[in-house]
């Protein structure tokens, strides 16, 4: 195996990190930057980003739960996740075939980017002020259905398993802290990354990829969530909520990069 799929496990292992520590999958770090290496196409960095998400959220919550420490209320959650898993097949079915449509990858790679950003700039506007934004609390299944299909979505059509957008919508539609509410985003994202996993296999859609990357990113998002969990037994509320506003602008230093790399390409 090439060594310039170092820095991709490196990537990897960082973005992991932020899984248990405020609930962002780590495939919105993994593929935009993955992207910008230029090592592989944009179809098998959005499989291998949502492998390494899928991986990590379930080695976390197995962690969680091994040791009595999951606030999650699994049925409380349920109707989110299973809408969110639906969401995927269909977020997954329209990447699809807006591949089919524009073959040209980098049109695909923009769209993708632009639509991060403004995803993560209405984010980080909200995050900001949320102290001054009165929150909802729906109760409704349905309400919570339609939520939870359309974040998993667009989640899946982007390849990034959603885990900074989750905790924003978790918080404001029904005022959750932001530990819980990082729990619980990954419990959404196991579910929407096991549809988009099921769906990808059964239509025979895996792009060509060497297997020893996919060991590794699985390997590393494993590690990540370990040190993560490790990590977050030093945080309070606040300081979760200052790396996630990092991890925003991060996001979006590197889309807008990117879209100008697909867009000039």
């Amino acid at each position: 195996m090439d060594m310039h799929y170092l820095p991709v496990f490196i990537v990897c292992f960082l973005a992991s990190l932020l899984g248990p520590l405020c609930g962002i999958g780590g495939g919105v770090i993994i593929k935009p930057v993955v992207d910008a290496m230029n090592v592989m196409s944009v179809s098998t960095v959005s499989f291998l980003s949502s492998m390494s998400v899928l991986i990590m959220s379930l080695s976390t919550l197995a962690q969680n739960a091994a040791s009595k420490q999951s606030d999650i209320d699994a049925r409380a959650m349920a109707p989110i996740a299973i809408s969110s898993a639906v969401g995927g097949v269909i977020g997954k079915m329209v990447f699809n075939q807006l591949s089919a449509v524009f073959p040209n990858a980098e049109l695909v790679g923009a769209v993708q980017a632009a639509v991060l950003i403004a995803l993560s700039l209405l984010v980080l506007v909200y995050t900001l002020n949320k102290a001054r934004i009165q929150s909802l609390e729906l109760k409704s299944v349905a309400a919570q259905a339609v939520i939870g299909f359309c974040a998993g979505a667009c989640w899946s059509f982007l390849g990034i398993g959603g885990g900074p957008f989750n905790l924003a919508i978790l918080v404001f539609f029904f005022s959750m802290e932001s530990k819980p509410a990082a729990q619980a985003s990954l419990f959404i994202i196991a579910f929407s990354q096991t549809a988009s996993l099921i769906y990808t296999l059964v239509t025979g859609s895996v792009p060509e990829f060497v297997p020893l990357v996919l060991a590794g990113m699985a390997l590393m998002a494993i590690l990540g969530s370990v040190v993560g969990r490790k990590l977050l037994r030093h945080m309070d509320s606040a300081a979760v909520d200052r790396l996630y506003v990092f991890a925003i602008v991060l996001i979006m230093i590197i889309c807008t990069y990117n879209l100008v790399r697909f867009t000039v390409l």
